[in-house]
C-alpha cells in the first residue's frame, strides 16, 4: 500500500536552525536530546574525545539512526572516531597558528556557538512537549482523514510472445493452477518462483494495465493477454480487501518532526515579540513575514510535480495526504490550543 503524498515547505531560516553540521542538507536531523557520558574514546593532545561525541556524529553523518548504538568495537565507530580525531588535529594546528584570534574566525566561531546553542534549546523544548501522548494523539487525528478504498492482489505472467501467452490462457481455461503455470512459464524473475505474485496494489497507484484489470476484473477471474515493455502479460485477481491505514510506527518520524516544527516556530515567535531587533532598513521587531507551513499543490496522478527539481535543504519529507484535495494546512495553534488538529505526514 502506498500513501499519497504532499510536499511540506518551510522557510530556510527555521530549517537552518535544526541542521547541524556533518548532516545531509537534505534531510531533517532528528531532534534528541544528546547524553555525554564520561567513556573515552580517544585522548588528542591532552583532550578528550568521548564514546558519546562518536554516537552523536554518527547520527548527524546518518550512520546510526538516532538512539541507535554505534558499537565500540565496529569499522562504523573507528572510521568516525579517526574523523574526530583529525579534526581534533586541525583545530589544534589552527590554534598554534593563532587563526582563532582573527576577527573573521572569531565570527564564525560566535555564529557556529550560536546555532549550536539554538541546536540545543530546540532539543530541550521538543524533549519537554513532545511525548508519547502528544504522538499518539496526531496519530489519532490523521488517521480520521484518511479516505481509505480497495486493494486487489494480483498474480502474472509473463510471456515473450503472444503466441505463448495465448497457450497459457488455453491451459488457464482448462483448469490448470495459476501459480504454478507462472512459477513454469513465466519470463518474469522476480515474481516467477512466488507463483507470479504482486502483492496488493489499489486502482489508483496501479499502472494503466493493471489499473483495467483491478476494476473490470472479479476476485479469482483473470485478464485477457495485454503487451507492455516487459513482454505480454495475463493477471489473476486473487484477492480483494479493504486498504489499511498506516501504523503509528510509519507515521511517528514524520509527527515528530511536524510537533518539533511547531515549537520551533511557536518559540521564535514569542521570542520576537519581547526582543530587540534592528534591520538595515528594515522596521524593529519584525515579524515573521513567510508562512513556513505553506502547503504544496495537490499533484495528481500522471501530473509531474513541479516541486521535483526543488533543492532539497528547503524541503520536509513528504507529507501524507491526508485530506481532501483543496484543503490547506492549518495554522499552528495558539498557545494553550489544540494543536494536534493539524495535518501532518510520512513518506
Amino acid at each position: 500500500m502506498r500513501i499519497g503524498a504532499r510536499v511540506l515547505n518551510v522557510s530556510a531560516a527555521l530549517l537552518s536552525l535544526v541542521v547541524v553540521a556533518g548532516c545531509d542538507q537534505g534531510e531533517l536531523p532528528a531532534v534528541t536530546t544528546p547524553v555525554v557520558d564520561t567513556a573515552i574514546a580517544a585522548t588528542v593532545n591532552g583532550r578528550d574525545i568521548f564514546v558519546s561525541d562518536v554516537q552523536l556524529e554518527a547520527e548527524a553523518q546518518g550512520v546510526v539512526k538516532s538512539g541507535e548504538a554505534l558499537e565500540p568495537e565496529s569499522g562504523e565507530f573507528h572510521s568516525i572516531l579517526d574523523q574526530l580525531i583529525d579534526q581534533a588535529l586541525l583545530a589544534d594546528e589552527a590554534e598554534a597558528r593563532g587563526l582563532e584570534d582573527d576577527p573573521a574566525s572569531r565570527h564564525r566561531l560566535n555564529a557556529a556557538r550560536e546555532r549550536i546553542l539554538g541546536n540545543i534549546l530546540i532539543e530541550t523544548l521538543v524533549a519537554q512537549r513532545v511525548d508519547e501522548a502528544a504522538i499518539r494523539k496526531m496519530y489519532e487525528t490523521q488517521i480520521a482523514f484518511f479516505e481509505l478504498g480497495e486493494e486487489a492482489e494480483l498474480r502474472h505472467i509473463v510471456t515473450a510472445t503472444r503466441d505463448e501467452i495465448d497457450e497459457v490462457a488455453k491451459q488457464l481455461a482448462a483448469g490448470a493452477d495459476f501459480a504454478v503455470l507462472a512459477s513454469e512459464k513465466s519470463i518474469d524473475e522476480a515474481t516467477r518462483l512466488e507463483g507470479g505474485d504482486l502483492g496488493y496494489f489499489t486502482s489508483s497507484e496501479a499502472p494503466p494495465e493493471l489499473k483495467r484489470v483491478i476494476e473490470t476484473t472479479p476476485v479469482g477471474g483473470v485478464s485477457k493477454p495485454f503487451q507492455t515493455a516487459q513482454g505480454w502479460h495475463i493477471v489473476k485477481v486473487v484477492d480483494r480487501r479493504q486498504e489499511e491505514p498506516p501504523s503509528l510506527d510509519e507515521l511517528r518520524g514524520p509527527i515528530l518532526e511536524h510537533l518539533s516544527y511547531l515549537e520551533i516556530e511557536k518559540t521564535l515567535k514569542e521570542l520576537r515579540k519581547t526582543a530587540s531587533i534592528r534591520r538595515t532598513g528594515g522596521p524593529v521587531n519584525a515579524p515573521l513575514d513567510v508562512d513556513p507551513f505553506e502547503l504544496a499543490p495537490v499533484i495528481k496522478p500522471g501530473e509531474a510535480d513541479p516541486l521535483a527539481d526543488a533543492p532539497p535543504p528547503t524541503q520536509l519529507p513528504a507529507q501524507i495526504d491526508a485530506r481532501a484535495p483543496g484543503d490547506v494546512l492549518p495554522q499552528p495553534a495558539p498557545s494553550g490550543a489544540d494543536e494536534s488538529r493539524a495535518p501532518v505526514s510520512p513518506d
